[in-house]
């Protein structure tokens, strides 16, 4: 299942390809993430699916495509392990606000660092879209689930 799921977000990132890099970023496969509430198997295959999607980036470079697979491996176990920390409903929020700026944070150094953007406003505006993705994916996929 973790590889169909990677699969699908490699996809649905790609989908929407103009819009899934850069500073005012919106992947649609974001969506996805909050699955790793559930099913924790997953949080690798979200690593591999933004490295692959990665590859696609104006961007890519070494940072890139060493730091944001990092970078969500962190964000989903930690994703994880706050929603099983603090329970309920409250809990899969709060994990999928916290998984959201984690990568947030990782975007925003990426294009202070690759592309010269200062830091928080790339942050912001990617924190926008993905704050945005993942409380809705985990109302839509984890709450339902």
């Amino acid at each position: 299942m973790a590889g169909v799921v990677g699969a699908l977000y490699v996809v649905l990132s790609l989908a929407v390809a103009p819009f899934a890099f850069g500073p005012l970023q919106f992947r649609l496969g974001e969506v996805l993430k909050p699955l790793v509430i559930k099913y924790p198997a997953t949080i690798p295959a979200f690593a591999v699916g933004v490295g692959i999607v990665t590859l696609f980036s104006p961007l890519a470079g070494v940072l890139e495509l060493v730091l944001m697979p990092a970078v969500n491996l962190a964000g989903g176990a930690l994703c994880w392990l706050v929603a099983r920390r603090i329970g309920g409903t409250v809990g899969t929020y709060a994990a999928s606000l916290l998984f959201a700026l984690i990568i947030a944070a990782g975007v925003g150094a990426v294009l202070h660092f690759a592309a010269g953007l200062p830091y928080l406003v790339s942050f912001a505006s990617v924190a926008v879209s993905e704050v945005v993705l993942l409380l809705a994916g985990n109302a839509l996929l984890v709450r339902r689930i």
